[in-house]
C-alpha cells in the first residue's frame, strides 16, 4: 500500500516539476508584453500634446514633427533577447520627411530634451505612470502566469480546475 502511495506521490512530483519546467521564456514574455499594456497607456496620458509642429534640418533635410508625435512614440520598444517588456520612447527605423501624423511612423528621439534630461523624463512621465498603473499590472501578471502554469499542467496530464 506504502509502495504504491509512494510511486504515485513521486509520479505526481514528477508531473508538477515537468509542469514548471516546461514554463518557458516564451510563455513570461507574453504575459509581461499583455501587462505593459496598461503601462503604456498610463505613460501616453501623462505626456503633453504639442500645439503645432516643430521641424529639425533645414532645406532638403528637413524633417517635420507633428503635434503628438512623442506621445503616440511611447510604446513597448522589442528587444528579442529580453523576456521582460521594456516601455518607453521608440525611435524611428527609417529616416522619413515627416512624423507623428495619422498613419506616419513615429519618432521619440527628443523625449529627453522636452523634458531636461532622461531621469527627468523618468521622473515625470514614466515613475507617476507605474506608480498608477501598479495594481493592474500586478493582476494581469498573476492572472497571466496562473494561466500559463495551468496550461502546461494539463499538457503534462495534471488536472486543474
Amino acid at each position: 500500500m506504502s509502495r504504491s502511495m509512494n510511486a504515485e506521490a513521486k509520479i505526481w512530483t514528477n508531473k508538477v516539476q515537468k509542469t514548471f519546467e516546461t514554463y518557458s521564456r516564451k510563455d513570461r514574455r507574453a504575459v509581461m508584453i499583455r501587462a505593459a499594456k496598461p503601462l503604456i497607456k498610463a505613460a501616453r496620458s501623462r505626456v503633453p500634446k504639442g500645439t503645432r509642429k516643430h521641424q529639425r534640418g533645414s532645406g532638403a533635410d528637413r524633417i517635420v514633427y507633428n503635434p503628438g508625435n512623442l506621445r503616440r512614440s511611447i510604446g513597448r520598444i522589442p528587444i528579442r533577447r529580453l523576456v521582460d517588456a521594456i516601455v518607453g520612447p521608440r525611435f524611428a527605423k527609417k529616416k522619413v520627411a515627416e512624423y507623428g501624423g495619422v498613419g506616419q511612423p513615429t519618432d521619440g528621439y527628443y523625449a529627453h530634451m522636452l523634458f531636461g534630461g532622461a531621469k527627468q523624463f523618468k521622473a515625470v512621465v514614466m515613475d507617476p505612470a507605474l506608480a498608477s498603473s501598479k495594481l493592474e499590472i500586478i493582476s494581469i501578471v498573476e492572472k497571466g502566469t496562473r494561466k500559463s502554469i495551468k496550461r502546461r499542467a494539463r499538457q503534462n496530464g495534471i488536472s486543474t480546475r
